[in-house]
Formats: C-alpha cells, structure tokens, sequence
C-alpha cells in the first residue's frame, strides 16, 4: 500500500510544528498541513476555517503557514485519486480508529464501501455507529478515502466537507477508473 500511516502520540503534539497552505484542486480550496513526518490535516474549505480546525485538532502544536515538498505529494494523489508515490500520514488515533482507517485505504478507488462492511471487515461487526465516528474524525480527508464509505441503503450519508463535494469525488473517481 503506497500509504502508510505513523501514529502521531498525543503527548508527541505539544509544541510540535506543523506547516500548512492552500491549494487550488479539482475540488477547490484544499488545505493540507504536515508534520517533518508525514501529512497530518487535509481539508476542503477557506485557510481560516482549515487553520482553525487544525489548531482544534492539535491544540498545544505550533502552526506555521508554509508551503512544504510533503504536500505536493498529497496534491499528486489528490489530483490522480491515488498514487504509487509512498505517501505518509503522521496523525493521532485511537487502536479502533486506526483500525477503520486502515481498512477505508483497502477501498478500491471509483468504489464505495458501507459502515457495515467496514465494521465487519475490522471482525467487529456490532460496531456500525462506531465506526461512522472513527470516519468521521479523519484528520486527512480523502488521502483515507473518508468519502468512499456510504450507508447500508446506498444514500451517501453525511460529509465534513459537504455531501455534494462527497459525490464529485466518488465521480471523479469512477472516471478515472474507467480511464
């Protein structure tokens, strides 16, 4: 798997330094934040409303606003909907989260999976809500394809971001898939 993920510990945020800037993608303003290890934020909305939603997720990190050779990889695989480049996230998470997003990178691009297939993909199939809240709390938006997950009825559910960006990414995808 061209992603791989570093848990970034909770006590390890403290004064840690994270830089992030703006970007123009296919699915608009894109802000993307990382630490010297890895991408630790990708979102879809203005600066100031991304910046505030990193600094709620890292409270005790320094921000800075700087654009860093890290995010052009994320940008590659933002553009091509996935990449053969080796990308690395550097995000906090509990054992179950990790375990949810692990399994969201499994998810083929241009395809979409259920929060119960998820749940029983992990061997923990009882833990449908659960499972919604860890996908949820994705720090990296579409890197973990956050947005390929639906409901068991095939409605698209809900979308940080916004369900309507949610369904322009699932078709973007399929076309690239089709090629």
């Amino acid at each position: 798997m061209p992603i791989e993920i570093i848990e970034l510990e909770k006590q390890a945020i403290k004064g840690l330094e994270i830089n992030y800037a703006a970007y123009e993608t296919a699915y608009g303003v894109t802000v993307i934040a990382s630490t010297l290890l890895g991408i630790c934020f990708v979102g879809f909305d203005n600066l100031d409303r991304c910046a505030a939603s990193i600094q709620k997720r890292y409270p005790s990190a320094h921000l800075q606003e700087r654009e860093m050779p890290l995010h052009q990889l994320a940008l590659q695989f933002i553009a091509a909907g996935s990449t053969d480049t080796h990308l690395i996230l550097h995000i906090p998470g509990t054992p179950f989260q990790m375990a949810v997003w692990q399994e969201l990178l499994r998810i083929p691009l241009g395809e979409v999976a259920t929060y119960r297939s998820i749940a029983q993909a992990i061997d923990n199939p009882k833990a449908v809500r659960a499972v919604g809240s860890a996908v949820g709390s994705n720090h990296v938006s579409y890197i973990i394809p956050c947005h390929r997950v639906v409901r068991s009825d095939g409605a698209m559910g809900g979308y940080l971001w916004g369900v309507a960006l949610k369904e322009q990414m699932i078709a973007t995808e399929k076309a690239i898939k089709k090629g």
